[in-house]
């Protein structure tokens, strides 16, 4: 299990098998999944999810995968998900959902500043990336007020919900986040 995260409003903690309900409850809404480039049905089955984090996150040195469910101090309530995905031991990819409801009050800034200093403090990683939907303002916001630079635009990368999507490719550096 990995250790518990904590920001000024917010305590990460991995995710687990009983987080499915929370998980389910805002991931499964439409207006979390339109802003994203994936099929509605990957979002449908929290305990399958879960269950696969846990089969293929790996351990120790080895680990690749990162997940935290993040909630709120003052009342426990479930704000979102924050991950690193790690494709080379030393460069992971950010991955960020927040709750509708909390959507706008900074949470998701929150949260991935603590995931980010986590990254390059405690993996140690060199490179920390993020794929964002171009329609998602709000996550790309985020990805600004948290110091990633913009390397780029893929358009039409992903073909998901019927449609192509076109995303804009983040990264910071251990040197930039030092910075």
């Amino acid at each position: 299990m990995l250790a518990e995260l904590q920001s000024e409003r917010l305590v990460l903690r991995e995710l687990a098998p009983a987080d499915a309900p929370a998980l389910q409850a805002f991931q499964n809404c439409p207006t979390h999944w339109r802003r994203q480039a994936v099929e509605p049905a990957e979002l449908a089955d929290s305990e399958a999810r879960i269950a696969n984090y846990l089969k293929f996150r790996s351990s120790g040195g080895e680990r690749r995968l990162f997940v935290y469910l993040a909630r709120r101090k003052i009342d426990g309530a479930v704000v979102g998900t924050v991950s690193l995905a790690r494709s080379h031991p030393a460069i992971a990819s950010l991955g960020l959902g927040v709750a509708a409801v909390y959507g706008g009050l900074g949470f998701g800034t929150e949260m991935a500043r603590r995931l980010v200093v986590f990254g390059f403090a405690k993996l140690p990683l060199n490179r920390i990336a993020a794929d964002v939907a171009v329609e998602n303002r709000a996550c790309l916001r985020v990805m600004d007020k948290i110091g990633m630079r913009r390397e780029g635009v893929m358009r039409d990368c992903i073909f998901a919900q019927g449609r192509w999507w076109t995303e804009a490719k983040f990264a910071m550096l251990r040197t930039d986040a030092v910075a």
